[in-house]
């Protein structure tokens, strides 16, 4: 496969609520740092990631209206920016990137991927996808990429693997399945065929459009009636993700197995195992940004950028400094601090 054909597609529209407030509508998670570098963000991570394998050229985000201005700001000029004038979650998003696209090169493979995870070994991440890239070029199948877990994860959903054909990489997919409680997390670790579905995805343009054309029509309907017009189709497409709406209906997808070390941040707990990597770990805790003085002060997650925090006597907590907000939330609740957004966005709507 030439390596020209190969297309990065990142998403970056969303909100990353789970890290406020340091993540708002204004300035979500992608367009942060959480190591102790402030200047190394997870969306030019993520970009930069792909330095040895995508041109620059074939680079595209997706991202919001509202958002477009900070992401060019952050990446610079040669890449695509797609503004999205509302967001209807991964569906349109990937339906209108393949289209432009295609539109450019007729022979594309396309790696859709998240703007804020983390990944650890980089080097065995691009081994996989371009191990990946090769397979959808060949084959027109549509690649999903699972993390092989390490542990019975709750906040993840899983991918399902059929049975495996000796020598290939490529695993049938026998189902997408839903975030799991504690109990059926650890039957899921224990089988050893399933694995966490990373929201990664590599296929051909033209075989994710035929895709939904198939199990999505309407979306090409809309498009055409609009004339391509992004303004005019976009209020009118099917509000669905690219799982639901085409993944767990197509019968042409597998699976590649990642072993990289990837995490999607998906709360402040989870700097807890990037703690080495991000050079975060403490005697207090967790410390991303700011000072800590700690006394029988253990098992803390601070971020306080250009601030001095004192802990005395607590354990297992959040604290977070941004700008006129500071939380202080039990690390068990880490997945609730969604619920605090909506009561904060009730009343100090221009905090959220």
């Amino acid at each position: 496969m030439n390596s020209n054909q190969l297309h990065l597609v990142v998403m970056a529209g969303g909100s990353g609520t789970r890290f406020w407030p340091k993540s708002t509508q204004k300035t979500p998670k992608q367009l942060l740092a959480f190591g102790r570098d402030s200047t190394k963000t997870l969306l030019t991570q993520t970009m930069t990631r792909f330095d040895h394998l995508v041109d620059r050229k074939n680079r595209w985000i997706v991202t919001t209206g509202q958002l477009s201005l900070a992401v060019r700001e952050q990446v610079g000029d040669s890449v695509h920016i797609l503004a999205e004038p509302q967001g209807r979650n991964t569906a349109p998003c990937v339906f209108w990137s393949a289209k432009e696209v295609l539109k450019k090169d007729p022979n594309a493979v396309m790696l859709v991927m998240p703007s804020d995870h983390f990944i650890k070994n980089e080097a065995a991440f691009l081994e996989t996808i371009g191990e990946a890239a090769a397979w959808a070029s060949k084959t027109g199948d549509l690649v999903t990429l699972g993390v092989k877990p390490d542990r019975a994860e709750t906040g993840y959903g899983y991918l399902k693997l059929g049975k495996s054909i000796e020598g290939r990489r490529a695993i049938p997919l026998a189902a997408f399945v839903e975030k799991p409680n504690r109990e059926r997390a650890e039957e899921f670790l224990r089988a050893g065929n399933y694995l966490w579905n990373g929201g990664m995805f590599v296929w051909r343009a033209d075989a994710i459009l035929k895709a939904f054309n198939q199990y999505m029509p309407e979306l090409e309907k809309v498009w055409a009636e609009s004339q391509g017009s992004v303004e005019k189709a976009y209020p009118k497409m099917t509000a669905t993700s690219i799982d639901y709406g085409v993944m767990e209906k197509a019968e042409n997808v597998v699976a590649f197995e990642l072993n990289c070390g990837w995490d999607d941040l998906g709360s402040w707990t989870s700097l807890e195992t990037l703690a080495h990597e991000l050079d975060t770990k403490r005697p207090e805790g967790v410390v991303g940004q700011g000072q800590v003085v700690g006394i029988d002060s253990t098992g803390n997650i601070v971020d306080a950028p250009g601030q001095k925090v004192a802990l005395m006597g607590v354990n297992n907590l959040i604290v977070v400094r941004a700008g006129e907000v500071i939380l202080v939330a039990d690390k068990n609740r880490a997945q609730d601090i969604k619920l605090m957004v909506q009561e904060f966005k009730i009343k100090f709507p221009d905090l959220i």
